[in-house]
């Protein structure tokens, strides 16, 4: 099975409604450029209790596509090992957002290798993602779209992103490279 992964705190700021409302077009279009079957995976749970609304629209229609073998959810406390689990079955993850508080989100994208599709332009996430090279931006729902399909035909490319996000992790971010640059700082 693929995978295309839309994981972490549900709520108004993550934008879980574009990805939702466009996935029956999209997996329709991923299986007839591949031939195969992908399925979207929503997995998370609210966090915050004023987003109870939208929290309660995006399970009905998510309901709706598990209903056409389209997608599933899975409700879960994003924090700890599942988190990496979850992530772990995508192929690739969504990260559709209107603000800046998705470090959590995408560290563990980034430590598990995982080519991620997100908003720009963001500061943060789009510095990241083009300085890492291991994800694709968006910035219109018809560039989301085609971001998704392009990952979803593409394995090679989702390697390449993937690979990339390694040499990122390794290289650049990790605790190791870091230590050593605030130790030469101090020196």
């Amino acid at each position: 099975d693929h995978y295309v992964g839309l994981v972490g705190w549900i709520q108004r700021n993550k934008r879980w409604d574009i990805l939702i409302s466009m996935w029956e077009e999209l997996a329709q279009e991923i299986e007839e450029r591949t031939g195969e079957r992908w399925s979207l995976l929503a997995a998370g749970e609210m966090r915050d209790p004023n987003d109870r609304d939208e929290y309660m629209k995006y399970r009905a229609q998510l309901e709706q596509l598990e209903r056409k073998g389209l997608a599933h959810f899975y409700e879960f406390i994003p924090r700890g090992d599942i988190y990496y689990k979850v992530m772990a079955v995508c192929d690739f993850v969504v990260l559709p957002t209107i603000d800046e508080t998705q470090s959590g989100t995408l560290a563990r994208i980034i430590a598990l290798n995982k080519p991620y599709v997100t908003t720009a332009p963001m500061e943060g996430l789009t510095s990241q993602t083009l300085e890492s090279n291991g994800g694709l931006l968006f910035c219109t729902k018809p560039m989301l779209k085609e971001r998704i399909l392009q990952l979803a035909s593409d394995e090679g490319l989702r390697m390449e992103l993937g690979n990339n996000l390694k040499r990122y992790l390794e290289e650049v971010v990790s605790w190791r490279v870091v230590a050593d640059l605030y130790a030469e700082a101090y020196e």
